[in-house]
């Protein structure tokens, strides 16, 4: 892996570009993006808002549900870096068309599940187009908006699995009291197909590209001699699982483990994403806020990791509270500091890598997002399974952020950009 921390020394012509670019945020094609990211979510958690339905109606351990978390999170993990490759070589605006139809397809193909293993085919299929979204959103960001802009507009765009994860338990376990789960499935995934005429028309606009020099295409073989590369892979590799365990099992801990039914998970099961959309806006906002006051990336970003990072601990509480209020107070703050310092670690690929590595670099990172999730979300159900023990899993899941924080650092080493030759 390089060391080389080499800085970018921009030619005049690019710096007299970047001066005449204006600071105005496109806020149309962020809003667009975030319709995208938050019906991602929508779709990805309808099995984990339903899955005490699910699991008792096709009679399902913790192991078989994990099982079936992990044939989405497989099929995730290639798409992640195969969605990068994609959006690298034939551009946002048609990569993120054909994951849209495609998940949205595969989404209303949950009604027609009729055991665990037809669940698990249709979730492999779902995370096909839901892995290969993300990448080339970020992408669409990170070549559109201004450098001191960008990491307030990746946490908008990146806030749509908060919003998504918000909204999820009311509407979908809404819908599935009033017609059942099955009719659920299919509105969810129609959602995507309503939000395609929105994203080819802001598409068919012309867009200054802030970041342009593309057309030279990034092979994974040279992306992975890079260190900072690495550092991101392993950094969400160990992270980021903390987040889909939360996602992914939430509304099966406070169905078993504090008793609520559906309607009830429906009624609070959305407040620690509300949380964590919140930390969306602030983590990308103060990054930004420090940045434009003169802060170089490095201080800035590794400042509010360090803060952030330690804090989403918090979590641990939630299983030594009797009081269901503060079980749940535990967990938004720890959600809330998660998303602080995920939304800043989604930016690194860009800090890093000249924008042409940029949908290769974030691809193979959530690679790396996908193994560690798979790893964790199986040793979930097989701890639980044994043991029944939620606290010694939200001990070790709460100990995964802070160690991630600290791979980054040792790994990557200074924050900044690498030189754009090499």
């Amino acid at each position: 892996m390089s060391t080389d921390h080499r800085i970018v020394h921009r030619s005049n012509d690019q710096q007299d570009i970047s001066n005449k670019v204006t600071k105005r945020i496109p806020w149309s094609l962020i809003l667009v993006l975030l319709g995208a990211t938050t019906i991602n979510y929508l779709d990805r958690l309808t099995a984990s808002v339903l899955a005490p339905t699910l699991r008792d109606e096709f009679e399902m351990s913790n192991a078989d549900y994990a099982s079936v978390v992990n044939s989405f999170t497989a099929a995730y993990l290639i798409f992640y870096s195969v969605g990068g490759r994609i959006a690298d070589r034939i551009g946002t605006k048609k990569a993120l068309a054909l994951f849209m139809a495609w998940w949205s397809l595969a989404g209303s193909l949950q009604a027609f599940t009729i055991g665990t293993k037809s669940l698990s085919l249709v979730r492999f299929l779902l995370a096909v187009g839901q892995g290969g979204a993300w990448p080339a959103a970020m992408k669409a960001t990170a070549e559109r908006v201004p450098g001191p802009l960008r990491s307030l507009s990746v946490g908008v765009t990146n806030s749509g699995s908060s919003i998504g994860a918000m909204l999820a338990p009311p509407l979908i376990g809404g819908m599935a009291v009033l017609w059942g789960w099955r009719a659920t499935c299919v509105i969810t995934g129609a959602l995507g197909l309503l939000w395609l005429p929105f994203w080819l028309k802001i598409t068919k606009r012309p867009v200054l590209k802030l970041n342009s020099g593309l057309e030279k295409k990034v092979s994974w073989a040279r992306v992975v001699h890079f260190r900072q590369a690495w550092a991101v892979f392993f950094g969400r590799a160990i992270g980021d699982p903390f987040w889909t365990f939360y996602i992914f099992w939430l509304p099966e801990y406070l169905s078993r483990e504090r008793g609520l039914n559906l309607e009830t998970v429906a009624v609070v099961g959305w407040i620690p994403f509300f949380i964590s959309g919140v930390a969306n806006f602030v983590g990308g906002g103060i990054a930004s806020w420090l940045i434009r006051r003169g802060w170089s990336v490095h201080r800035a970003r590794q400042t509010i990791m360090w803060l952030s990072a330690p804090a989403s601990m918090v979590g641990i509480v939630a299983t030594y509270a009797d009081s269901l209020a503060v079980c749940l107070t535990a967990i938004s703050l720890s959600v809330f500091f998660f998303m602080i310092w995920s939304v800043n670690v989604v930016n690194l690929p860009s800090d890093w890598f000249p924008p042409r590595y940029v949908g290769t670099v974030f691809g193979f990172s959530g690679t790396g997002q996908g193994l560690g999730s798979m790893l964790i979300i199986y040793l979930v159900g097989q701890i639980l399974d044994t043991t029944g023990n939620y606290t010694l899993v939200f001990g070790g899941v709460g100990l995964l952020v802070p160690l991630a924080q600290l791979v980054i650092t040792l790994v990557g080493g200074p924050i900044r950009r690498l030189r754009s030759g090499v």
